[in-house]
């Protein structure tokens, strides 16, 4: 089961790998394995059911944040089931794989599969160019602005932990959410089954709700962590994926990154191999447990350089992706960045 996107981007991969070499290793680390899948997905749920349950156990107060970090954590791992499901190889059975990601994933998470799906395609065939959605919100939002001083780089973290950057994260999340796709009319129109699907889940949600009159512990351990902790998560790995940069080279070979990360890294930051992501945009087909294997391929075939698309870890000292946002910024990219941010607020185009 592939997922077909077939851009400028292959060709670029193409000049610098010979696909025909790996045809026989893409092909075999491609198989899903509903079994592997549907395991990861269980472990999640089975982490975050231990954290409501040792709440209720210690029943102290400093159970609640470690708790919410943790799910905070899993939550992040969800999104990356999302994202393979988005894919079309989250199970074998691409209908039933949605149904299973919307119920597990994406609702809860309040996303819809399909909508998430839209724009991440998106993404993939224009990566880091005015048509990729996650590049043109990232070059007028300055909170994504990069690299900054230590000081300044931790208090945007910081503010992503408190919550104070959740509008801006709303408004990227938006076309993603049921009501956003509802309401704001965006891509694609929601399907009769995903009515039902959707409704399906807030009647067992507040029903779950009602008869153990857990409101206080949803609120704050599931809704809390996810519009802040998070997205702190979530921030480093994006910041980590693709370098922000408003003039871009045109080889995404370049400008897409793997990163090995630490094991406690990568609980956190990364989860489910979702550090490999050059090597996910390189093969993607190729499901969330057989990337280490193509990434293997990669460094075999040369394609891979520390500092550029390959770091040793998140946070460490050295070739970490903290070393390389927190460096100094050039003079080029900070005008760049000041003058797209500019024109968004005079309501220009980014590009003419």
């Amino acid at each position: 089961m592939y997922a077909e996107v077939v851009d400028e981007a292959d060709v670029q991969f193409a000049r610098r790998v010979d696909r025909k070499a790996l045809a026989s290793v893409t092909r075999e680390m491609s198989q899903v394995s509903n079994v592997r899948a549907l395991w990861a997905l269980a472990t999640q749920w089975l982490v975050i059911a231990a954290c409501f349950a040792a709440v209720v156990v210690v029943d102290r107060w400093w159970a609640w944040p470690v708790a919410a970090l943790i799910i905070a954590s899993r939550q992040h791992a969800m999104l990356a089931l999302m994202h393979e499901a988005a894919h079309y190889h989250f199970l074998s059975n691409r209908a039933v794989g949605d149904v299973v990601s919307d119920f597990l994933c994406a609702f809860p998470l309040n996303m819809t599969t399909a909508g998430y799906r839209h724009e991440h395609m998106l993404h993939h065939r224009y990566v880091n160019t005015p048509q990729d959605p996650y590049w043109a919100g990232q070059m007028v939002d300055a909170s994504w602005h990069f690299p900054r001083t230590p000081l300044r780089a931790t208090a945007v973290f910081l503010g992503d932990a408190l919550g104070l950057y959740a509008p801006s994260h709303l408004k990227v999340v938006l076309p993603w959410t049921y009501w956003g796709r509802l309401v704001g009319k965006a891509n694609p129109k929601i399907s009769a089954a995903e009515h039902v699907r959707y409704w399906m889940y807030v009647a067992a949600l507040v029903t779950v709700l009602v008869t153990t009159g857990a409101w206080m512990h949803w609120l704050f351990l599931w809704v809390l962590p996810t519009t802040t902790v998070m997205m702190a998560f979530f921030r480093m790995r994006a910041l980590g994926e693709h370098p922000i940069d408003p003039n871009p080279k045109g080889d995404e070979t370049r400008e897409t990154r793997d990163v090995e990360g630490t094991a406690l890294e990568n609980f956190f930051v990364a989860p489910l191999n979702v550090n490999y992501h050059l090597t996910h945009h390189a093969f993607p087909s190729v499901p969330f447990y057989n990337l280490p294997v193509m990434h293997k391929e990669l460094e075999k075939a040369g394609l891979l350089e520390d500092g550029v698309n390959m770091f040793d870890s998140y946070l460490g000292s050295t070739n970490s992706i903290r070393q390389y946002i927190t460096r100094a910024p050039d003079a080029d990219v900070s005008a760049s960045m000041a003058a797209a941010s500019q024109q968004q607020e005079l309501g220009q185009p980014l590009h003419s």
